[in-house]
């Protein structure tokens, strides 16, 4: 557990860093909003997210934020993990939040999380002021990740690595993939980044679907990929493991899912282009005859596919502090789906991995 005075002075730290985002824009006051399912930024300011509905922050100046739900039954925990005291709630909360504008009289509004806000909320909210988006500076923000959050990632990513051996010790024939799921999401404990999957088989391999009723068999695939929540914080990490003796394109396809990680870990640096990394787990597997199943990474912290980087698409380079997992997959008929995933923290030199369960197959 983080002592609350440490989390007061990250919060501080992180909601003084956001100001300055809004004062380079000439803004009066700053609005943060955050869907359900989809709160990294509010969450990243307040150490809150809710269990159900929306969650807004609007600050003006050097006021106090504040804060409102759709719900009021968090109201004391968000109090108390936020060390923000003012915070309200209303079902359908976007008129609530109008009212707090209303209050502040903004000029210039900076907006956090504009993508994922509903158009009928902004036209309940839109007043006679300009509008910044500042996604991208927040975004941007978080993608350096402080020493506290790089022990939350770390806690995350030790319970996925003790929830990825019990897979391997539960994993046996007779046992549906639920089954094993079930007993994984178990092991993950109360917080997960999403849920548990496991694909097993040879013959019909889909890079990523939800577990079936099917029954593990002596030869199969098992494809294990899971990963669990610390403080809001989502490791994200996978295993492969034959039951039984590997066969021979078994082998040949997990030889050629080691060389893919060895080549995007070698190219893993502060100051690489993002797209690099890909390129080089890429290239590793088509050298031996394969194609990647998806791309080779992205990163991790209160999301994992949807935080910066995208490994593939992104040419920007990574940058000390990044959090991302490096994922190479091959699916393959004979073989079923292949994969491997580490979380890992980008250094100036290389790399430091979050996540060290067997890699064996």
């Amino acid at each position: 557990m983080i002592a609350p005075e440490e989390w007061s002075s990250e919060l501080k730290t992180r909601r003084a860093s956001a100001a300055e985002i809004v004062e380079h824009h000439g803004c009066d006051a700053f609005l943060v909003f955050g869907s359900h399912g989809h709160a990294e930024h509010f969450r990243y300011l307040t150490n809150f997210a809710p269990a159900l509905g929306d969650a807004w922050l609007v600050q003006a100046g050097s006021q106090a934020p504040v804060c409102v739900l759709d719900f009021d039954w968090q109201v004391e925990e968000a109090r108390r993990r936020s060390d923000l005291s003012e915070w309200r709630a209303r079902f359908g909360a976007a008129p609530l939040v109008a009212e707090v504008l209303a209050e502040t009289s903004p000029r210039r509004l900076a907006v956090a999380g504009l993508e994922r806000l509903p158009v009928k909320a902004w036209e309940t909210l839109r007043g006679e002021f300009d509008t910044v988006d500042v996604a991208d500076d927040v975004a941007r923000l978080r993608r350096g990740k402080s020493a506290l959050e790089v022990r939350l990632l770390a806690e995350a990513a030790r319970l996925t690595d003790e929830a990825l051996e019990v897979a391997r010790s539960e994993a046996r024939p007779g046992v549906s993939e639920r089954e094993l799921a079930a007993r994984i999401g178990q092991a993950l404990g109360a917080e997960w980044a999403f849920p548990p999957t496991v694909i097993s088989g040879n013959d019909d391999p889909i890079p990523i679907r939800e577990p079936t009723e099917r029954r593990l068999e002596n030869g199969d695939t098992v494809m294990i990929d899971i990963g669990a929540g610390y403080e809001g914080y989502q490791a994200d990490a996978s295993r492969t493991f034959v039951l039984g003796e590997p066969s021979a394109e078994q082998r040949r396809v997990w030889e050629a899912v080691l060389r893919a990680s060895e080549a995007a870990l070698d190219a893993v640096r502060a100051g690489v282009p993002c797209r690099a990394v890909d390129e080089a787990g890429a290239r590793a597997a088509e050298e031996l005859g394969f194609r990647l199943a998806h791309r080779i990474g992205h990163g991790i912290g209160l999301a994992t596919s949807f935080e910066w980087p995208d490994l593939a698409g992104d040419e920007e380079p990574l940058e000390p502090g990044t959090t991302i997992c490096i994922e190479p997959a091959i699916a393959q008929p004979g073989a079923g789906v292949m994969k491997l995933e580490d979380d890992l923290v980008v250094t100036v030199d290389g790399y430091e991995l979050l996540t060290s369960s067997d890699r064996s197959l």
